[in-house]
Protein backbone atom coordinates (compact mmCIF):
# COMPACT_ATOMS: atom_id res chain seq x y z
CA UNK A 1 0.00 0.00 0.00
CA UNK A 2 1.48 3.39 -0.77
CA UNK A 3 1.58 6.14 1.73
CA UNK A 4 -0.96 8.32 -0.44
CA UNK A 5 -3.14 5.40 0.15
CA UNK A 6 -2.75 5.03 3.75
CA UNK A 7 -3.23 8.81 4.20
CA UNK A 8 -6.37 8.05 2.40
CA UNK A 9 -7.69 5.85 4.88
CA UNK A 10 -6.52 7.22 7.91
CA UNK A 11 -8.66 9.99 7.36
CA UNK A 12 -11.35 8.95 10.37
CA UNK A 13 -8.40 9.09 12.52
CA UNK A 14 -6.99 12.70 12.14
CA UNK A 15 -10.70 14.09 11.93
CA UNK A 16 -11.02 13.10 15.30
CA UNK A 17 -7.85 14.31 16.55
CA UNK A 18 -8.92 17.62 14.71
CA UNK A 19 -11.93 17.62 16.56
CA UNK A 20 -10.50 17.42 19.53
CA UNK A 21 -7.99 19.91 19.26
CA UNK A 22 -10.38 22.47 17.68
CA UNK A 23 -13.37 21.97 20.92
CA UNK A 24 -10.85 24.41 23.12
CA UNK A 25 -8.42 26.31 20.74
CA UNK A 26 -8.69 29.73 21.05
CA UNK A 27 -10.12 31.47 18.49
CA UNK A 28 -8.35 35.32 17.72
CA UNK A 29 -10.10 38.08 18.63
CA UNK A 30 -9.94 39.94 15.19
CA UNK A 31 -11.42 37.49 13.47
CA UNK A 32 -14.75 38.16 15.57
CA UNK A 33 -14.09 41.94 14.71
CA UNK A 34 -13.38 41.80 11.00
CA UNK A 35 -15.77 43.30 8.71
CA UNK A 36 -13.86 41.10 5.89
CA UNK A 37 -12.35 38.00 5.90
CA UNK A 38 -9.34 36.92 3.32
CA UNK A 39 -8.26 33.63 2.63
CA UNK A 40 -5.59 32.68 1.41
CA UNK A 41 -3.64 29.57 -0.05
CA UNK A 42 -1.75 28.16 -3.27
CA UNK A 43 -3.29 25.07 -4.86
CA UNK A 44 -5.24 22.35 -2.75
CA UNK A 45 -5.44 25.28 -0.13
CA UNK A 46 -6.38 27.82 -2.21
CA UNK A 47 -9.35 25.40 -3.58
CA UNK A 48 -9.40 24.71 0.61
CA UNK A 49 -9.87 28.60 1.00
CA UNK A 50 -12.95 28.83 -1.64
CA UNK A 51 -15.08 26.49 0.76
CA UNK A 52 -14.01 27.77 3.85
CA UNK A 53 -14.40 31.26 3.05
CA UNK A 54 -17.84 30.52 1.29
CA UNK A 55 -18.79 28.87 4.94
CA UNK A 56 -17.67 31.51 6.66
CA UNK A 57 -20.05 33.97 4.98
CA UNK A 58 -22.89 31.61 5.16
CA UNK A 59 -22.12 31.01 8.35
CA UNK A 60 -21.36 34.16 10.05
CA UNK A 61 -22.49 36.89 7.62
CA UNK A 62 -19.31 38.18 6.93
CA UNK A 63 -18.22 39.15 4.20
CA UNK A 64 -15.08 36.66 2.99
CA UNK A 65 -12.76 36.03 0.05
CA UNK A 66 -10.78 33.63 -1.16
CA UNK A 67 -7.50 34.57 -2.77
CA UNK A 68 -4.43 32.63 -3.98
CA UNK A 69 -1.26 33.97 -2.27
CA UNK A 70 0.33 35.30 -5.74
CA UNK A 71 -2.54 37.48 -6.16
CA UNK A 72 -2.50 38.88 -2.70
CA UNK A 73 1.49 39.93 -3.37
CA UNK A 74 1.67 40.33 -7.12
CA UNK A 75 -1.39 42.52 -7.31
CA UNK A 76 -2.07 43.35 -3.73
CA UNK A 77 -4.40 46.79 -4.80
CA UNK A 78 -6.51 45.07 -7.19
CA UNK A 79 -7.75 42.55 -4.78
CA UNK A 80 -8.15 44.19 -1.47
CA UNK A 81 -9.42 47.23 -0.77
CA UNK A 82 -8.68 50.20 1.72
CA UNK A 83 -11.86 50.11 3.37
CA UNK A 84 -13.44 48.22 5.93
CA UNK A 85 -11.87 46.41 8.68
CA UNK A 86 -9.87 43.16 7.65
CA UNK A 87 -8.43 40.11 8.87
CA UNK A 88 -6.85 37.13 6.80
CA UNK A 89 -6.77 33.53 6.75
CA UNK A 90 -3.29 31.98 5.88
CA UNK A 91 -3.43 27.93 4.66
CA UNK A 92 -0.23 26.48 3.64
CA UNK A 93 0.06 22.31 4.72
CA UNK A 94 3.65 22.80 5.10
CA UNK A 95 4.13 26.36 6.27
CA UNK A 96 6.45 26.97 3.75
CA UNK A 97 4.72 27.83 0.58
CA UNK A 98 6.48 31.04 -1.08
CA UNK A 99 3.41 32.95 -2.18
CA UNK A 100 1.08 32.53 1.08
CA UNK A 101 4.53 33.61 2.83
CA UNK A 102 4.33 36.39 0.67
CA UNK A 103 1.18 37.66 1.09
CA UNK A 104 1.84 36.94 5.12
CA UNK A 105 4.41 40.05 4.73
CA UNK A 106 2.16 41.82 2.69
CA UNK A 107 -0.41 41.60 4.80
CA UNK A 108 1.43 42.63 8.17
CA UNK A 109 2.80 45.64 5.77
CA UNK A 110 -0.85 46.76 5.70
CA UNK A 111 -1.50 46.29 9.26
CA UNK A 112 -3.73 43.29 8.37
CA UNK A 113 -3.79 40.77 11.42
CA UNK A 114 -3.20 37.00 10.19
CA UNK A 115 -4.32 33.67 11.29
CA UNK A 116 -1.64 31.05 9.77
CA UNK A 117 -3.24 27.36 9.56
CA UNK A 118 -0.62 24.48 9.25
CA UNK A 119 0.40 21.06 9.96
CA UNK A 120 4.09 21.90 10.62
CA UNK A 121 5.45 23.31 14.25
CA UNK A 122 7.60 25.43 13.73
CA UNK A 123 7.10 26.24 10.24
CA UNK A 124 7.89 29.91 8.75
CA UNK A 125 4.19 30.89 8.60
CA UNK A 126 3.62 30.39 12.60
CA UNK A 127 6.66 33.25 12.19
CA UNK A 128 4.89 35.61 9.57
CA UNK A 129 1.41 35.45 10.84
CA UNK A 130 -0.05 37.45 14.06
CA UNK A 131 -1.81 33.74 15.30
CA UNK A 132 -1.08 30.32 14.53
CA UNK A 133 -3.63 27.02 14.03
CA UNK A 134 -0.62 24.12 13.64
CA UNK A 135 -3.21 20.51 13.66
CA UNK A 136 -1.95 17.65 15.12
CA UNK A 137 -1.53 15.73 11.88
CA UNK A 138 0.96 14.16 9.56
CA UNK A 139 1.33 13.88 6.00
CA UNK A 140 4.10 12.80 4.25
CA UNK A 141 2.91 12.46 1.04
CA UNK A 142 3.35 15.07 -2.22
CA UNK A 143 -0.31 15.54 -2.90
CA UNK A 144 -2.39 16.96 0.18
CA UNK A 145 -5.37 14.06 0.99
CA UNK A 146 -6.13 13.88 4.86
CA UNK A 147 -4.87 17.25 5.41
CA UNK A 148 -7.27 19.17 2.86
CA UNK A 149 -10.12 17.50 4.91
CA UNK A 150 -8.57 18.05 8.25
CA UNK A 151 -8.17 21.59 7.41
CA UNK A 152 -11.66 22.45 6.52
CA UNK A 153 -12.82 20.22 8.97
CA UNK A 154 -11.24 22.88 11.57
CA UNK A 155 -11.87 25.58 9.83
CA UNK A 156 -15.30 24.68 9.58
CA UNK A 157 -15.39 23.99 13.48
CA UNK A 158 -13.92 27.44 14.22
CA UNK A 159 -16.73 29.31 12.31
CA UNK A 160 -19.24 27.36 14.30
CA UNK A 161 -17.35 27.90 17.41
CA UNK A 162 -17.50 31.92 16.80
CA UNK A 163 -21.62 31.59 15.67
CA UNK A 164 -22.40 29.22 18.85
CA UNK A 165 -23.33 25.99 17.10
CA UNK A 166 -23.30 22.37 18.91
CA UNK A 167 -20.03 21.07 17.70
CA UNK A 168 -21.57 17.54 18.13
CA UNK A 169 -22.99 17.57 15.08
CA UNK A 170 -19.74 17.34 13.78
CA UNK A 171 -19.16 14.04 15.64
CA UNK A 172 -22.55 12.56 13.87
CA UNK A 173 -20.78 13.14 10.37
CA UNK A 174 -17.12 11.86 11.71
CA UNK A 175 -18.83 8.42 12.66
CA UNK A 176 -19.60 8.35 8.66
CA UNK A 177 -16.28 8.99 7.38
CA UNK A 178 -15.05 5.47 7.78
CA UNK A 179 -18.27 4.30 4.98
CA UNK A 180 -17.43 6.88 3.28
CA UNK A 181 -14.01 5.99 2.30
CA UNK A 182 -15.32 2.34 1.89
CA UNK A 183 -17.99 3.09 -0.27
CA UNK A 184 -15.96 5.29 -2.24
CA UNK A 185 -13.40 2.31 -2.91
CA UNK A 186 -16.32 0.22 -3.66
CA UNK A 187 -17.93 2.16 -6.35
CA UNK A 188 -14.61 2.94 -8.11
CA UNK A 189 -13.52 -0.19 -8.20
CA UNK A 190 -16.50 -1.55 -10.05
CA UNK A 191 -16.07 1.44 -12.70
CA UNK A 192 -14.26 0.92 -16.33
CA UNK A 193 -12.27 3.75 -15.55
CA UNK A 194 -10.02 2.55 -19.04
CA UNK A 195 -13.12 4.00 -20.87
CA UNK A 196 -13.27 7.42 -19.56
CA UNK A 197 -11.75 9.94 -21.58
CA UNK A 198 -12.36 13.78 -20.08
CA UNK A 199 -13.81 13.75 -15.97
CA UNK A 200 -15.63 16.87 -14.55
CA UNK A 201 -16.38 18.11 -11.17
CA UNK A 202 -19.25 20.53 -10.27
CA UNK A 203 -20.22 22.14 -6.94
CA UNK A 204 -22.62 25.11 -6.04
CA UNK A 205 -21.23 27.47 -2.98
CA UNK A 206 -19.07 26.09 -0.62
CA UNK A 207 -19.13 22.69 -2.50
CA UNK A 208 -17.11 24.22 -5.57
CA UNK A 209 -13.81 24.50 -3.85
CA UNK A 210 -14.53 20.75 -3.46
CA UNK A 211 -14.76 20.18 -7.24
CA UNK A 212 -11.89 22.28 -8.01
CA UNK A 213 -10.08 19.83 -5.64
CA UNK A 214 -11.66 17.04 -6.85
CA UNK A 215 -10.00 18.05 -10.55
CA UNK A 216 -6.91 18.86 -9.09
CA UNK A 217 -6.07 15.65 -7.41
CA UNK A 218 -6.84 13.62 -10.41
CA UNK A 219 -4.88 15.82 -12.57
CA UNK A 220 -1.97 15.31 -9.78
CA UNK A 221 -2.40 11.45 -9.19
CA UNK A 222 -3.27 10.02 -12.25
CA UNK A 223 -2.86 12.88 -15.15
CA UNK A 224 -5.67 12.91 -16.72
CA UNK A 225 -8.01 15.51 -18.49
CA UNK A 226 -9.82 17.28 -15.80
CA UNK A 227 -12.05 20.27 -15.44
CA UNK A 228 -14.18 21.67 -12.61
CA UNK A 229 -17.11 24.51 -12.58
CA UNK A 230 -19.59 25.77 -10.26
CA UNK A 231 -22.42 23.76 -10.81
CA UNK A 232 -24.79 25.64 -13.06
CA UNK A 233 -21.88 27.54 -14.78
CA UNK A 234 -21.35 24.49 -16.74
CA UNK A 235 -24.52 24.50 -18.75
CA UNK A 236 -23.74 27.97 -20.21
CA UNK A 237 -20.83 26.74 -22.93
CA UNK A 238 -18.79 23.76 -21.18
CA UNK A 239 -22.03 21.43 -21.64
CA UNK A 240 -20.86 20.93 -25.03
CA UNK A 241 -17.95 18.67 -24.62
CA UNK A 242 -19.97 16.02 -23.17
CA UNK A 243 -20.47 12.79 -24.80
CA UNK A 244 -19.77 8.88 -24.20
CA UNK A 245 -16.71 9.04 -22.05
CA UNK A 246 -17.09 11.58 -20.00
CA UNK A 247 -17.66 11.20 -16.05
CA UNK A 248 -19.05 14.29 -14.29
CA UNK A 249 -19.12 14.38 -10.85
CA UNK A 250 -21.86 16.31 -8.82
CA UNK A 251 -20.42 17.31 -5.20
CA UNK A 252 -24.21 17.41 -4.09
CA UNK A 253 -26.47 19.46 -2.20
CA UNK A 254 -29.67 17.19 -2.83
CA UNK A 255 -31.50 19.86 -4.76
CA UNK A 256 -34.11 19.87 -7.73
CA UNK A 257 -32.14 21.28 -9.84
CA UNK A 258 -29.07 18.92 -8.97
CA UNK A 259 -31.36 16.40 -10.34
CA UNK A 260 -32.67 18.03 -13.47
CA UNK A 261 -29.05 19.04 -14.57
CA UNK A 262 -28.09 14.79 -13.97
CA UNK A 263 -30.44 14.03 -16.15
CA UNK A 264 -29.50 16.63 -18.86
CA UNK A 265 -26.11 15.78 -18.47
CA UNK A 266 -26.79 11.71 -18.81
CA UNK A 267 -28.96 12.62 -22.11
CA UNK A 268 -25.90 13.81 -23.89
CA UNK A 269 -24.22 10.64 -23.10
CA UNK A 270 -22.76 11.54 -19.96
CA UNK A 271 -22.13 9.54 -17.05
CA UNK A 272 -22.88 11.14 -13.35
CA UNK A 273 -22.54 10.42 -10.24
CA UNK A 274 -23.43 12.23 -7.23
CA UNK A 275 -21.79 12.87 -3.73
CA UNK A 276 -23.53 14.48 -0.47
CA UNK A 277 -26.36 13.83 1.20
CA UNK A 278 -29.39 10.52 0.90
CA UNK A 279 -30.13 9.61 -2.49
CA UNK A 280 -26.29 10.24 -3.65
CA UNK A 281 -24.81 7.32 -4.85
CA UNK A 282 -22.22 8.33 -2.23
CA UNK A 283 -23.74 9.54 0.83
CA UNK A 284 -21.80 11.18 3.36
CA UNK A 285 -24.00 13.04 5.54
CA UNK A 286 -27.36 15.05 5.36
CA UNK A 287 -25.64 18.11 7.60
CA UNK A 288 -25.50 20.76 4.15
CA UNK A 289 -23.22 22.36 3.94
CA UNK A 290 -21.52 21.39 7.24
CA UNK A 291 -20.50 17.72 5.78
CA UNK A 292 -18.03 19.62 3.18
CA UNK A 293 -15.12 18.36 4.41
CA UNK A 294 -15.67 14.89 3.65
CA UNK A 295 -17.34 15.39 0.29
CA UNK A 296 -13.23 15.39 -1.04
CA UNK A 297 -12.51 12.18 -0.14
CA UNK A 298 -14.30 10.59 -3.02
CA UNK A 299 -12.11 12.26 -6.03
CA UNK A 300 -9.09 11.28 -3.78
CA UNK A 301 -9.93 7.94 -4.01
CA UNK A 302 -11.15 7.95 -7.64
CA UNK A 303 -7.49 9.74 -8.91
CA UNK A 304 -5.22 6.87 -6.70
CA UNK A 305 -7.05 4.15 -8.87
CA UNK A 306 -6.68 5.86 -11.78
CA UNK A 307 -3.12 6.25 -11.32
CA UNK A 308 -2.95 2.42 -10.52
CA UNK A 309 -4.86 1.61 -13.78
CA UNK A 310 -2.50 3.80 -15.98
CA UNK A 311 0.40 2.59 -13.79
CA UNK A 312 1.43 5.74 -12.25
CA UNK A 313 3.94 6.25 -9.66
CA UNK A 314 1.43 8.51 -6.86
CA UNK A 315 4.20 8.66 -4.87
CA UNK A 316 6.04 10.94 -6.94
CA UNK A 317 3.72 13.24 -9.24
CA UNK A 318 5.34 14.25 -12.14
CA UNK A 319 6.41 18.04 -11.81
CA UNK A 320 5.43 18.34 -8.62
CA UNK A 321 7.25 18.82 -4.97
CA UNK A 322 5.68 18.88 -1.53
CA UNK A 323 6.73 22.19 -0.90
CA UNK A 324 6.23 24.85 -3.56
CA UNK A 325 9.13 27.33 -3.45
CA UNK A 326 10.79 30.19 -5.66
CA UNK A 327 13.13 32.89 -5.15
CA UNK A 328 11.25 36.17 -5.43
Amino acid sequence: MTSVEREIRKQPEDLMKVFECMKDWKIPDFLKEADIVYFVGCGSSYYLSLAASKYFTFKTRTEAKAIPGGEVYFAFDENIGKKAKKAGILISRSGESTEVLLAGEKFKEAGVPTLGVTIEKGSSLTKVASNSLVLPIEEDSIVMTTSFSSILEALEMMVDRLVGEDLKKFEDILRKSESVIEKSFEKVEEMELYSYKRFVFLGLGIYEGIAREGALKLEEMSLSTTEAFSTYEYRHGPKSMVEEGTLITIISRGSEGEKKLCDELKSYGGEVITVGPTGSDIFISDDVPRNAFLGVIFSQILGLLIAKEKKLDVEKPRHLTKVVRFEN
